[in-house]
């Protein structure tokens, strides 16, 4: 049916990592090499799961991590191969040597969408940010609207005024949204 859990749950430690336990991981892949992960715990005489052990060496004491802030070099290659490969971040990390897929996909949603959005480009699909087409758009949806429920010139009137004051709304939101001055 199913795969077995990779542990027992009430015989594991949960919770942050001590030093000693940090020191045996990396004594045990040392001598050992990293091999099954199920088996780890036990053999290196943790009290972890095998999915802990790993995440544990993956993202924080493998030797060829690197530490600290992205490079403005980093930063960029993100840019492009996400605008190539999307959201593949372990893709992405393959190319960035010494950095994890986590690390990249949190710096992709903390640091560098905010960096695309006020160069005045979409992050999903890396074009132009056109809020002009937008509210053109808009316009256009809601004019097509409001004529079909007009019965006579007073409400054309009328609803031609509410779809320019609401434009102008729509605009204000999209400019703030974007950082443009008001």
């Amino acid at each position: 049916m199913g795969r077995s859990p990779c542990c027992e749950k009430a015989h594991t430690n949960r919770g942050a990592w001590s030093k000693e336990e940090d020191q045996k991981l990396i004594s045990y892949i040392k001598t050992h090499g990293e091999g099954c992960w199920r088996s780890l715990p036990e053999a290196a005489g943790l009290l972890r799961c095998g999915k802990s052990c790993r995440l544990r060496w993956i993202n924080y004491l493998r030797p060829d991590l690197k530490r600290g802030n992205f490079t403005v070099e980093e930063d960029e290659l993100i840019i492009k191969l996400h605008d190539l490969l999307g959201n593949k971040w372990s893709v992405i990390a393959a190319r960035l040597p010494g950095r994890t897929d986590n690390e990249i996909k949190n710096y992709w949603n903390t640091h560098i969408k905010r960096k695309l959005l006020g160069r005045g480009i979409d992050p999903h699909n890396h074009g132009p940010i056109n809020h002009v087409t937008t509210l053109e758009t808009h316009r256009a949806v809601v004019i097509q609207t409001m004529s079909k429920g007009a019965a006579d010139d007073e409400d054309a009137a009328a609803t031609e005024k509410g779809d320019r004051e609401r434009d102008s709304a729509l605009e204000l939101d999209l400019n703030l949204s974007i950082g443009l001055p008001r």
